[in-house]
């Protein structure tokens, strides 16, 4: 009895919260309600694919001991809960596709433990804050696909583990700062379509073709070299594939996200076999996190 007692208290300590496939409010879902009833046993929070609406609760800072949040593929809205960044225990956060606004948190500096971070195609705006240079152990970082503004932050280049990173699609300026040369292990720096980001590239950057993202190399094509041109070197050519005729309404225009959404789908159609291979490595991740 005790040994059949203790195997099913272990499973409570490793248990994979999964929510329904029924649209609903992120709050109201079963997965979100148990890991807040009992926090202590919520180590991984899975709600990916689910059609969810809402925001995300400040709630979300209680649960300490999570170390996996996937709720990537939603409606998702609202702003980053500046308390995510007491999940000091938080591995991985995946909150990509969705329609998340505002800025990112400060308060993410203190995930100490974070090795990846997705938020790609959000609507995430302002500047990228200068203490996700504290976050030593991230490996991957995409914030791609927003509407960031400012300049990348000099404190990235402490990020001594990356080797994945993604701001490409936003509204960035300036040069890029040249403390990122201090990143040895980084392979991709993707950071083409943006109003104005030149400069050198660190070394080991391989300036590959990023098609699905809309870049014709992973800088662009026009990031070489130590001076930055009056013109936009990161604007990608009109006759691109992955674009759609027209540009963006600008302001809070209705249609604008609308337009975003537009394209999204032309690149979708246009490299529906990259497509493909996201959402099935996504899947196989998901398999895998849920058997361990």
């Amino acid at each position: 009895m005790r040994t059949s007692h203790a195997m099913a208290a272990l499973v409570m300590m490793m248990v994979v919260f999964v929510g329904s496939t029924t649209a609903g409010r992120f709050n109201e879902s079963s997965a979100y309600q148990t890991c807040i009833t009992t926090p202590a046993s919520c180590t991984r929070l899975t709600l990916s694919s689910n059609r969810l609406t809402g925001t995300l609760p400040s709630e979300l800072g209680t649960l300490t001991r999570l170390t996996q949040m996937y709720l990537y593929y939603n409606s998702l809205t609202g702003t980053l809960p500046s308390e995510l960044g007491t999940l000091t225990r938080l591995t991985i956060m995946e909150l990509f596709d969705n329609m998340l606004a505002g800025t990112v948190p400060s308060e993410l500096g203190g995930l100490h433990s974070l090795s990846r971070m997705y938020a790609w195609r959000n609507r995430l705006t302002g500047t990228l804050p200068s203490e996700l240079g504290i976050l030593t152990r991230l490996t991957a970082m995409s914030f791609n696909s927003n509407r960031l503004t400012g300049t990348l932050p000099s404190e990235l280049g402490a990020l001594s583990n990356l080797w994945h990173t993604f701001v490409n699609d936003n509204q960035l300026t300036g040069t890029l700062p040249s403390e990122l040369r201090a990143l040895t292990r980084v392979t991709e720096l993707v950071v083409c379509k943006n109003a104005g980001l030149c400069g050198d590239i660190p070394p080991g950057v391989t300036p590959d073709a990023h098609p699905y993202w809309g870049c014709p190399t992973a800088l662009g094509g026009t990031l070489l070299g130590s001076e930055c041109p009056t013109s936009n070197p990161t604007a990608l050519p009109s006759t691109s594939p992955t674009t759609i005729p027209g540009s963006p309404p600008t302001g809070e225009h209705p249609l604008k996200d609308n337009w975003f959404r537009k394209r999204d789908v032309a690149r979708e159609q246009a490299f529906p076999q990259k497509y493909s291979w996201f959402r099935k490595q996504a899947k196989q991740e998901e398999l895998k996190n849920s058997a361990a």
